[in-house]
């Protein structure tokens, strides 16, 4: 596989994970709604943890230097998706926030509901910025992107598999 495939892969890899753990997370929610499960507050705090350190601090950073930097160098042609993303990489950390106080809400009151809306904004808001990045920007870059940009991206996001995905 060329550099370009496989950090192609990896970064879908990785969105798969962050997908998985967003699915988890509503299952598990979903179950305690229907009353065929306890809330686990533990887990959804890992969870939690698990979205904010890897995606947010690792996967997040190194899109934002490496495949859209390099990609905007190469071409003005994805600068608006680009600036879009970039934007919502900031935008996640905040609804993470408001995940979390939902949930300390629902731990204090019982209440489920407004947990559950919260977690289905964050999810929704992740999984359609993914779909923008594979579907609008992955095509640009591998239209735009040298041998030697797709060989550190692929570096960059290598580097990633040392992480606890």
């Amino acid at each position: 596989m060329t550099a370009m495939q496989q950090a192609i892969a990896i970064i879908k890899d990785e969105h798969q994970s962050m997908g998985a753990v967003l699915k988890g997370l509503q299952a598990h929610v979903e179950a305690v709604r229907e009353g065929r499960d306890k809330p686990d507050f533990p887990l959804f705090q890992a969870m939690f943890d698990y979205i904010e350190t890897i995606p947010d601090r690792v996967h997040h950073p190194k899109e934002d230097e490496y495949l859209f930097r390099l990609l905007r160098l190469r071409s003005d042609e994805a600068n608006v998706i680009l600036d879009e993303l970039e934007g919502q990489h900031d935008v996640c950390a905040t609804l993470l926030s408001s995940v979390r106080k939902a949930m300390a809400s629902y731990r204090e009151t019982g209440e489920l509901a407004g947990f559950e809306r919260s977690l289905q904004a964050y999810a929704t808001f992740l999984w359609e910025h993914m779909r923008k990045e594979e579907e609008l920007v992955l095509p640009l870059a591998e239209k735009h992107l040298t041998g030697e940009d797709w060989e550190a991206i692929h570096a960059a996001f290598q580097a990633n598999r040392s992480q606890a995905w």
